[in-house]
């Protein structure tokens, strides 16, 4: 897809709620990823979003003795950030973007980060996406992700959701944890 400029978003990030409702159902998370997190777009012609995501450094839960040190000990210790939600517009979908934002989102980390994750259901859909297009491995889960926090239950591809499955993607080159 041509013309595709990559912006860091800092100010009146409100404004893409909508555009990022999506990738959140829960309206307090996902105001608190956006507040949190860095926001990125992908933007067709410089004005059009096409692709949109937030990241945030989690490298404090995966320290020792951090909230998620157990569940993946290959990333004990490392330098770790989550791309903590992912959404593309309905006109863009399954022509890459999302894909290309979230490649390019690793190569601009690669220089402060060891690893990036991403959370998401367990579907199918979602497997070919981060492992077969984005060259992300399993790593972990979180156990009752979707039953907590959310009023009715989750269903996506057909998948009643429950755990939120982690996947890794080495930035550099080093060894792959197990899933």
């Amino acid at each position: 897809m041509p013309n595709l400029l990559l912006r860091r978003i800092r100010v009146a990030r409100e404004r893409f709620l909508p555009f990022l409702r999506p990738a959140e159902d829960n309206e307090a998370r996902l105001r608190r990823h956006v507040r949190e997190g860095e926001l990125y777009g992908l933007f067709y012609n410089k004005r059009e979003p096409v692709s949109m995501a937030v990241t945030a450094d989690v490298s404090a839960s995966f320290a020792a003795g951090g909230r998620e040190a157990g569940l993946a000990p290959a990333l004990e210790g490392l330098r770790v950030c989550e791309c903590t939600l992912l959404a593309t517009a309905s006109a863009f979908r399954g022509r890459g973007c999302g894909t290309q934002l979230l490649m390019r989102l690793c190569g601009l980390y690669d220089a402060d980060y060891d690893v990036m994750i991403v959370g998401t259901g367990d579907t199918p859909r979602m497997r070919r996406f981060y492992e077969g297009r984005c060259g992300f491995h399993p790593c972990f889960r979180r156990a009752d992700f979707f039953m907590d926090g959310y009023p009715q239950p989750l269903i996506e591809d057909g998948v009643t959701l429950r755990d939120m499955i982690v996947f890794c993607r080495f930035l550099r080159p080093r060894g792959m944890p197990g899933a």
